[in-house]
């Protein structure tokens, strides 16, 4: 088959080039063999500005969040208050009906 007509041309050279056009903006490139991507931070583009940036970096090294993940660490989960007593709880377990509670127990590893 002879492609003779210019948009043609132009049509599968667009498509072609495509996929490559679209990724060109992410951090992550597509790479052949066993890597499979590499890594393009120059090529991020951020919604925040510079000074935004700035301002997260001071907050995070005034809350002492910063020293925690320049270190490795994992930042620690806030605790948060139940909502429920233990005899709330309790409560609802036994007025719940048996398949309820038989759906429970398989989810919790079933009856000891």
């Amino acid at each position: 088959m002879t492609v003779r007509n210019p948009l043609t041309h132009t049509l599968i050279a667009f498509a072609i080039a495509a996929p490559g056009l679209a990724s060109a903006s992410s951090l992550y490139h597509a790479a052949g063999g066993e890597v499979g991507m590499t890594t393009h931070p120059d090529h991020m583009q951020s919604s925040m500005s510079r000074g935004e940036v700035l301002q997260s970096v001071e907050v995070a090294r005034e809350d002492g969040t910063l020293a925690i993940l320049s270190r490795g660490g994992v930042l620690p989960v806030k605790a948060t208050v139940a909502t429920k007593t233990r005899e709330q709880v309790k409560q609802e377990f036994l007025n719940m009906s048996a398949a309820e509670k038989k759906v429970l127990l398989d989810l919790n590893g079933g009856a000891r």
